[in-house]
């Protein structure tokens, strides 16, 4: 999906879209996942500067807004060059309860009910035993690594804006408290859909993203 947007991105511009593989997925499919989001914000730090030049977003869906967050106040304590905004969707704010039941400790039945119910898997893949262990076994190394993150107060000194779905457990009340870890301006735009908004929606809701792109960076000198 963030390919597409890459594609999508050549006619806009001067908007670029550079996706981050992390291990156990894309090229690194055979990688084991992440031992922890300290892991994968290093592996991020590592290539930064050779690849991101301001004026820069950093954007995260999900376990990606974790990351995303963590990458942020990293970049921020040591001194990099701030984006200009964090933009995080369908996930709470780091401090707050996680209101999915799903964890790295819910059994096979429990993950695949709750794939059922959050949206965008495919059926060929929840109707087939073999590639849905696979997803599974891929899911259940994301939640560890998701469940790693450790909130100890950060705050962010740049602009945040949550995006959420009307049918999502990370609703508008639940991404409301993003507001709380950031001492700069706060904004939610909501979407109609589930969990996988962001591919549902298609080019509707990239074509909001790249608005949002837009109208932050004129908001700049």
């Amino acid at each position: 999906m963030y390919r597409a947007w890459c594609d999508a991105a050549k006619n806009t511009g001067d908007i670029d879209f550079i996706p981050v593989e992390i291990p156990g997925r894309g090229n690194h499919i055979t990688s084991p996942a992440a031992a922890s989001i300290d892991e994968l914000v290093e592996g991020f730090l590592s290539v930064f500067p050779k690849v991101v030049r301001p004026p820069y977003m950093i954007y995260g869906h999900s376990f990606g807004a974790a990351v995303a967050f963590q990458v942020a106040y990293t970049l921020q304590e040591r001194g990099f060059p701030l984006p200009e905004k964090l933009i995080v969707a369908g996930r709470h704010a780091p401090h707050m309860k996680d209101p999915n039941p799903m964890s790295s400790v819910s059994t096979d039945e429990e993950m695949t009910e709750e794939l059922k119910k959050m949206g965008g898997t495919p059926e060929v893949i929840l109707n087939h035993p073999e590639m849905l262990q696979f997803t599974l076994s891929q899911l259940r190394g994301d939640l560890r690594t998701h469940e790693s993150l450790r909130y100890t107060g950060q705050k962010l000194q740049i602009p945040i804006e949550a995006h959420c779905a009307t049918q999502d457990d990370a609703n508008k009340e639940a991404v409301e408290y993003w507001k709380d870890v950031t001492t700069d301006e706060f904004q939610i735009k909501e979407f109609e859909g589930h969990h996988f908004f962001i591919q549902s929606l298609g080019d509707a809701y990239l074509n909001a993203l790249i608005d949002t792109i837009n109208k932050t960076r004129k908001s700049f000198p």
